[in-house]
């Protein structure tokens, strides 16, 4: 049986069916067999048909044959199918847009709060606690300006590793970027009080706009000792909210409430991009795809509705001088070239509002008007120094990839290695493939045989039931023969005689006349 799928190897094999034999000895064709070389080969149909002519004698048999041939077609459509798949998931891997292994997944909890530290209710509360110690004990008073401290931290929810250890992967380590603004929740910043905070010899700064960005480019060290579980933003002064301000009363300017307007971009290899376009979403099956993962569905689906066409465009190389051909006349510098485009069907022209794409084109489109960066957590947090602490208040739950957040890694890289092992040891195997080329050579002489046998069978028995009237039938064939061959555009009528109308007409070219003469009339050129 034929293995459509995988390359086809045949070896020499000495001609049968009335060919000369081309082995001038046994030892030649001992020598030839045993060094041959295998050639890859295309079956014919014809070479794995039996005649139905053996049907009548071997009707169980032809029908079993019949059966095994329709099981195999199956069985090379389905392995044809299996091996597309293979490619296609081969393809995705390489792209970096595998499904995600749920070990390899957590939840990254965020805690973003606030502590208050010397304000002036706390002062107060001093001052209490002093008048109610026992004699001779006091308490220290501060003497220092109120400050607040707004911490942005997360943890793994999952994570085993111990703080202290080296291997435990810190809150930055899943992120990209983080951006602070801080800001009157009135919108009038010109009289609002943000003051810096003097620490262990530092001045501290007051400024108002606040950003960390993770650099891949350095080197591996330095970023593992700048990553932090925690981000501390230490200003001084009071901030109320104004939900707890009473109505129709006023508070210092000073102490107006204070908001942190927060950018929280989370890291991600390959980098995923939203879907802008309803309809894109539906054909991707998706509102978040890496870019290639995009391209590679797109062309599948043109692939499928048979959208791809080819055309010839003219492009004329560009010079500075004008080129001229030796006799003088100007040289003709333009050039055919053959564009690929997607003709586009009324689900592509409504995404795209085009009636053909070139690749080019496609993915300006995509880059600029389909395909936008995933959004990061924005909010906006209020500062409420009329607590000790707002820890809990807000909390963000994040799903992470605790694999892919770093650029260097290649996603299913261990799965492709494996793939092209079984591929490289099952699939292509020299060997197996040897072998089924010889299987395959030994079924084609063997149909071949069969067949010739089954003819010369028919032969001999009709000449044995009647010769001389075989025998004349045969003489009228090769006259008929003969004279198909010898006419070019005429025939030849009852008496023998050239008749140019006979030809033109239709009834001339019958079912059984074809069915015996459509080789000689193919290689003579009469149809």
């Amino acid at each position: 049986m034929t293995s459509r799928y995988k390359p086809k190897r045949v070896a020499e094999h000495i001609a049968r069916g009335g060919a000369g034999r081309n082995v001038t000895s046994q030892n030649q064709a001992i020598s030839r067999a045993q060094n041959r070389v295998v050639a890859s080969v295309h079956l014919k149909p014809t070479d794995i048909t039996l005649s139905r002519s053996l049907e009548k004698k071997f009707p169980e048999k032809i029908k079993l044959f019949d059966k095994l041939k329709s099981k195999e077609r199956k069985l090379d459509l389905m392995i044809n199918k299996k091996l597309l798949d293979i490619q296609d998931y081969q393809q995705s891997i390489a792209g970096g847009f595998t499904q995600e292994d749920t070990k390899d997944t957590d939840i990254l909890r965020i805690f973003i709060y606030n502590t208050s530290k010397n304000q002036p209710w706390q002062i107060v509360q001093q001052k209490e606690q002093t008048k109610s110690l026992a004699e001779g004990e006091s308490v220290e008073k501060s003497t220092k300006d109120p400050s607040w401290t707004l911490r942005i931290e997360g943890r793994l929810l999952n994570e085993k590793e111990p703080a202290s250890s080296l291997k435990r992967k810190k809150f930055s380590t899943f992120l990209s970027s983080i951006s602070v603004e801080l800001r009157a929740k009135d919108g009038n910043d010109k009289d609002l009080s943000i003051k810096a905070v003097p620490s262990g010899g530092n001045k501290g700064t007051d400024a108002r706009i606040i950003e960390w960005h993770d650099d891949p480019a350095i080197p591996e060290v330095e970023r593992v000792k700048k990553q932090f579980d925690g981000l501390d933003i230490c200003r001084g002064g009071v901030s109320i909210p104004q939900s707890e301000v009473p109505d129709g009363d006023s508070i210092d300017p000073s102490e107006r409430e204070i908001v942190a307007n927060i950018v929280i971009q989370p890291k991600m290899y390959p980098i995923r991009l939203q879907v802008m376009n309803e309809q894109l979403v539906e054909l991707l099956g998706s509102s978040e795809i890496t870019q290639t993962e995009c391209v590679h569905r797109l062309f599948n689906y043109a692939k499928v509705n048979n959208l791809f066409e080819v055309e010839n465009s003219q492009k004329t190389q560009p010079s500075q001088q004008q080129q001229r051909a030796p006799n003088g006349d100007d040289a003709d510098t333009s050039s055919q070239n053959k564009v690929v485009t997607i003709k586009a069907d009324d689900l592509l022209y409504s995404i795209f509002g085009q009636n053909r794409l070139t690749l080019s084109r496609m993915m300006e489109l995509l880059s600029t008007k389909l395909l936008k960066p995933i959004k990061p957590i924005r909010l906006q947090y209020s500062i409420n120094t009329l607590r000790n602490t707002t820890l809990g208040d807000v909390v963000i739950d994040l799903k992470v990839n605790t694999k892919l957040t770093d650029p260097k890694i290649k996603p299913g890289a261990s799965i492709l290695s494996s793939i092209n092992k079984l591929l490289s040891e099952h699939v292509m195997n020299k060997k197996t493939l040897e072998e089924m080329a010889r299987l395959n050579e030994g079924l084609r002489l063997n149909i071949q045989a069969l067949n010739y046998s089954k003819m010369k069978y028919d032969f001999y028995k009709k000449l044995s039931e009647d010769p001389v009237r075989f025998l004349k039938k045969i003489l009228k064939r090769n006259e008929e023969y003969l004279k198909i061959l010898s006419s070019d555009s005429v025939s030849f009528g009852a008496n023998g005689m050239i008749d140019e109308e006979i030809v033109r007409r239709s009834d001339f070219y019958t079912d059984e006349f074809l069915k015996q003469h459509i080789n000689i009339l193919l290689n003579g050129g009469r149809i």
